[in-house]
């Protein structure tokens, strides 16, 4: 191991990432896991939330009916700039039950709790005074709610932005002495294993027969500030097995091929020792010392590294999660695994390569002839007798090692796509939040109302109406059916090739098209959540179009569709800001907000891509290292022949250095269908649990970065590696002769 230091230095980061990456990774998503959910169950989440176009009469008897707890709570959105809101929420008692996480509760009036994101975002601290609603407000401290879990303004918003956005907590009675305040009827079913659209249709059926009209009607399965922490929360378990297999791995194979390599080498040693009585289990214990070494050390330090990452971790993701933290455990037995594995790993690997070697009788061993490269069939197909000296050296040198040309093709690949994936998911989110949207939609503000509304439209506004609905059997896949004006000007929509499509069709956006194999010309029906009832849709074509997943119908036949009145509508686009009294309203969206959020969420985002990209290169330069090094260390007699025939240095070089050009350049290709196919998984899997869509967008210039960087680690590589060419001398050949 003295003569090899970097080599197995290499070995032992890769095994160290490993085990860290693991640990860190099940330690997070665990603790949060148990967290949200002990949280969750704890204080009640609500099932559904709705709101009334009057008051429900005998709460009690519907609770009984409808086997489901009820709670009454009050809202009003105060607007404390032009820019920034705060949703003022009435303390509950049954349901969405309050967790102060510091200082104390309520006890005075106008007294408040805030959103602790929000308040650090706008310097709120215990004891500062708010001035909202016509009211000022005491800060007392900082509260988590269970269906603010990602403190969303709008339901259908992607991005938190605490800039813009926050909740606070105060009495009942404060929000009823507010004009405009808002009342919200919150729903948790008793039976937690029935089909939660099914009962909310059957208690919506019991709201109708008492008159009761509903809206803003949104349920926990479709809800993103419930769902988007579990979405984490799964990914991080996800990918805590992936990302470590595959560095344990690359340790197996860049150790079997050193090992393989140890054994040749010590070939006429080992056939000595035998003949002299060793035996063969005595000489796989010497040989398995450094596998087992390597996998220990390394599991250990990636252990004693993660442990103390494992809470700073927990509470980073808790600042962008608002969920109260009663305790940050350390699991036993995932630390086990993380050192464990990599012993199992390597052990195993390393004992297959070194039994195969070791197979063979000590007369065969002690002659070391059979241990000689030879001609295999990929050399023999390629007839490498066509070209050059030098053409046919590079290529051989790569060949006549298969296990080695793996081990640099799998590397390359791997820290490839890694680093691509970081840049690939910042440009699908820019894509998808900037440049698809302001490219659909050509209206700057969305208002939705309470109740159906009639008559004549503001200037510079058009109608909308909407619906939700889901496939049969599909609860998870929900999606919105809009009514649109035939002749809109704020919808644009196209299809695949550029050409603009007319909006007096039916026409489905593209993410929600693939997810349901949808093509145009079929004959569709959804499930509508409000009724329950079973709609057919004819899709006259597919847009190209990312801006969330939707069908658009003139509104026209929408509301005959549904049997809602004529010239009835939801909602306004428009291109400017209205006066629209808040009590008329459900809620309101700015697309210049949403833009807002997602610089925001830019800026850890670049974060993140730069420490993959770290990470990604440090990988690539250790696995290039290790190969090129390899190199040399098997060729040592033929570069010591190069240098006695009269070759130059930096002949050699380029002989011996750039016989990996090729292989790097093929894990580069290699790595972009792979990443593709990645992150398709990926999104697909982040459908499923918050119902968002995104395209997998592969930037050119990313792509060129980073290509730029595994070249540069890879000339790096080429330019420490080649003192060791210069090193070798002339005498090696002679000495290999003399023996």
């Amino acid at each position: 191991m003295k003569e090899n230091k970097l080599r197995y230095l290499g070995v032992l980061i890769l095994i160290l990432l490993g085990s860290y990456t693991f640990i860190v990774s099940m330690e997070i998503s665990q603790n949060l896991g148990t967290l949200v959910t002990t949280f969750t169950e704890g204080h009640n989440q609500e099932d559904l939330s709705f709101r009334t176009d009057k008051p429900i009469g005998n709460v009690a008897e519907l609770e009984k009916e409808a086997k489901a707890i009820i709670e009454e709570s009050k809202s009003f959105d105060a607007e404390l700039s032009d820019t920034l809101t705060l949703r003022l929420l009435s303390k509950t008692e049954k349901l969405n039950i309050p967790a102060v996480i510091e200082v104390r509760e309520l006890l005075g009036q106008e007294e408040i709790l805030l959103d602790p994101a929000f308040a650090k975002a706008n310097h709120y601290a215990v004891g500062s005074k708010i001035e909202a609603a016509g009211k000022t407000f005491t800060v007392v401290g900082f509260v988590s709610l269970p269906h603010y879990i990602y403190p969303l303004k709008n339901v259908n918003d992607i991005m938190v932005s605490p800039n813009n956005f926050g909740v606070g907590v105060t009495h009942r009675d404060v929000l009823e002495g507010i004009d405009n305040f808002t009342t919200i009827y919150s729903v948790r079913f008793n039976d937690r294993e029935q089909s939660l659209n099914k009962q909310a249709v059957e208690f919506r059926e019991m709201l109708h027969a008492e008159g009761i009209t509903e809206s803003d009607w949104v349920d926990t399965l479709n809800n993103k500030r419930a769902r988007t922490a579990w979405a984490s929360i799964t990914g991080l378990k996800t990918m805590s097995v992936p990302l470590p297999t595959a560095m344990f791995f690359l340790c197996c194979l860049i150790i079997g091929i050193m090992i393989w390599r140890m054994i040749r080498h010590d070939s006429v040693i080992i056939g000595t020792l035998y003949a002299q009585g060793y035996r063969r289990r005595e000489l796989i214990y010497h040989y398995m010392a450094v596998p087992l070494l390597l996998a220990l050390a390394g599991g250990l330090m990636g252990s004693l590294l993660a442990l103390p990452s494992v809470a700073p971790s927990v509470m980073a993701m808790i600042s962008y999660y608002n969920v109260p933290v009663i305790d940050i455990k350390l699991s036993v037995f995932n630390v086990l695994i993380g050192i464990i594995t990599p012993i199992l790993f390597l052990g195993i690997s390393s004992y297959l390569v070194i039994r195969s070697q070791l197979k063979h009788s000590p007369a065969e061993l002690m002659k070391g002839s059979e241990q000689k490269n030879k001609v295999n069939a990929l050399e023999r197909v390629l007839k490498l007798e066509r070209f050059s000296f030098r053409t046919k050296f590079k290529l051989r040198e790569q060949l006549r090692s298969i296990s080695r040309l793996l081990f640099l093709l799998l590397g390359v690949t791997s820290a490839s796509v890694m680093m691509l994936l970081g840049f690939t998911i910042m440009s699908s989110m820019d894509y998808t939040f900037k440049n698809s949207t302001t490219g659909t939609y050509k209206f700057e503000y969305e208002y939705a109302f309470k109740k159906l509304q009639y008559g004549k439209v503001p200037e510079g506004a058009e109608v909308f109406a909407a619906g939700r609905f889901y496939p049969e059997n599909n609860e998870g896949v929900e999606f919105y059916a809009t009514g649109v004006e035939s002749d809109s000007s704020t919808l644009t929509l196209k299809d695949k090739k550029g050409n603009p499509l007319s909006n007096n069709q039916t026409n489905i956006t593209k993410p929600l098209a693939d997810r349901l194999g949808i093509k145009e010309g079929d004959n569709v029906s959804f499930i509508n959540k409000q009724d329950g009832k079973s709609y057919v849709f004819h899709i006259d074509a597919v847009a190209d179009s990312y801006a969330g997943q939707f069908i658009f119908i003139p509104i026209n036949e929408f509301n005959s569709k549904l049997r809602l009145p004529e010239n009835s509508y939801m909602g306004l686009w428009s291109t400017k800001k209205l006066d629209i009294p808040d009590e008329q309203l459900s809620g309101t969206k700015s697309l210049k907000e949403a833009a807002n959020a997602m610089d925001e969420l830019l800026g850890p985002m670049v974060s993140m891509v730069v420490a993959m990209t770290i990470i990604a290169c440090a990988v690539g330069f250790i696995i290039i290292y290790l190969v090129i090094s390899l190199i040399i260390e098997e060729n040592k007699n033929t570069i010591s022949l190069f240098k006695i025939f009269g070759y130059k240095r930096r002949e050699i070089r380029s002989m011996v250095l750039n016989s990996s050009t090729f292989v790097i350049l093929t894990g580069f290709i290699i790595s972009i269908p792979v990443m593709t196919a990645s992150m398709n998984a990926i999104y697909s899997y982040l459908g499923s649990m918050i119902n968002l869509v995104l395209p997998t967008i592969i930037s050119p210039l990313y792509v060129v970065i980073c290509f730029t960087a595994i070249m540069l680690i890879y000339q790096l590589s080429k330019l420490m590696c080649a003192k060791k060419v210069n090193a070798v001398s002339m005498s090696e050949a002679l000495k290999v002769g003399t023996e």
